[in-house]
């Protein structure tokens, strides 16, 4: 696959702005609580990044309409300048919460513009045989990347400073968007007369997208991912508070590390489980990683707890990569960007009130019972796909029918 330039380039524009992000998505959440040392603040940082994630439904429609190479070129250049604020702010003595959480705010804005282009540029470049190992090809790539990044600096986190990450990060960002520079992807055809944004195009494109999700098997496969998703949510917001019970800064960069292991595994796995009817597969994996990780938290044995914690993210890891590679070969690709978008929006709608919940809740029911509650989201999925015969009984991946 990649012998073909297009498919080599997406592939290393996202391997290299993800090692930028390894760190950033670690440093960041640590460096807001260790200023604060509130878990509440690290909840709210948590649901600033996912709120713009809520809306991204508006921009499926926009995202089609436009040459996707160049959405994934300019969305990195832009996050690019924005990383340099923080560093700059910390240099001339100015550190402050408020600013790393606007700016935040706006990277996970432009992060829409660019997981929509993302989603939707795959199939116009991979073939639907070539799909699902690509996806876990790339996923699987990033995952060890992202072992790596933080493997190196987990332990070091604070000594090196969050100035140093971000000036990384922005160099990241420049280097994968020289690569996506080069995809050569053909352009959407527009209209000639069509100068000025058509509002009236822009709501029936829109309406198109919702009406395909919810009157499609897409909707009923989603759903319990809702309240899954609002567990995690809460999962992110405590783990900082959770990792410094257990052992401090050092700790939660060795929990990012296991719970990244597990994911990579997954992803590394998940074309072996293919083969299996996807129904069945959404009520095995789920179960198992609520079992997996519910034990971790009752074990006290540090090394154990977090080999558990592992394990338990490496059947997570092959969901991600089936859903992702469903809705790729299942939607029709000329709707993909905006019912992509449509169900990143919604999935991730429940994700901002878990972060704030679960950073409030640990000074009333304790730590270890808050993170008890957020992994009782993967045992939803299991029970709601076993007792839904409609999408319990779903075929194999290729077989799907929307």
């Amino acid at each position: 696959m990649l012998v073909n330039s297009n498919i080599r380039n997406l592939f290393l524009g996202r391997l290299i702005s993800t090692s930028g992000d390894s760190l950033y998505q670690i440093a960041v959440i640590w460096y807001i609580f260790d200023l604060t040392k509130n878990a509440f603040y690290t909840g709210l940082a948590v649901a600033i990044v996912m709120i713009p994630m809520s809306f991204n439904f508006l921009l499926g429609p926009i995202v089609e309409e436009l040459n996707k190479s160049s959405v994934l070129l300019y969305s990195q250049l832009l996050q690019s300048l924005l990383m340099l604020f923080v560093p700059i702010s910390i240099l001339v003595g100015y550190e402050s919460v408020v600013l790393v959480l606007i700016i935040m705010f706006v990277i996970s804005f432009l992060e829409n513009f660019q997981g929509t282009a993302e989603i939707s540029i795959v199939p116009t470049i991979v073939t639907s045989e070539n799909r699902g190992k690509f996806n876990s090809l790339i996923n699987s790539s990033q995952q060890m990347i992202d072992i790596t990044m933080k493997s190196i600096f987990a332990g070091f986190i604070l000594t090196i400073g969050i100035q140093n990450i971000y000036f990384y990060n922005a160099l990241t960002f420049i280097l994968a968007a020289l690569f996506f520079s080069m995809l050569k992807v053909n352009q959407p055809i527009v209209k000639e007369e069509q100068t000025v944004f058509d509002w009236s195009v822009y709501k029936k494109s829109l309406r198109e997208g919702f009406v395909y999700f919810f009157t499609s098997k897409l909707f009923i496969l989603c759903l319990p991912f809702l309240i899954a998703n609002f567990s995690f949510g809460m999962t992110e917001a405590i783990l900082p508070l959770y990792a410094n019970i257990r052992g401090g800064g050092e700790q939660y960069g060795v929990l990012i590390i296991a719970i990244t292991l597990g994911n990579l595994t997954g992803t590394m796995l998940a074309i072996k489980v293919m083969k299996y009817p996807l129904g069945r597969l959404m009520i095995i994996l789920p179960f198992m990683s609520f079992i997996m990780w519910c034990s971790s938290i009752f074990i006290s044995t540090s090394l154990i707890s977090t080999a558990l914690l592992s394990v338990a993210f490496i059947p997570f890891g092959m969901m991600s990569i089936l859903l992702i590679t469903f809705l790729q070969t299942a939607i029709d690709e000329h709707l993909l960007a905006r019912v992509s978008s449509i169900i990143d929006s919604v999935l991730v709608s429940a994700m901002p009130l878990g972060a704030l919940i679960g950073g409030i809740l640990p000074q009333f029911i304790g730590v270890n019972n808050t993170m008890i509650l957020s992994c009782l989201g993967l045992l939803v999925i299991a029970i709601y796909f076993l007792m839904n015969n409609k999408v319990r009984s779903l075929p194999k991946i290729e077989k799907i029918k929307l």
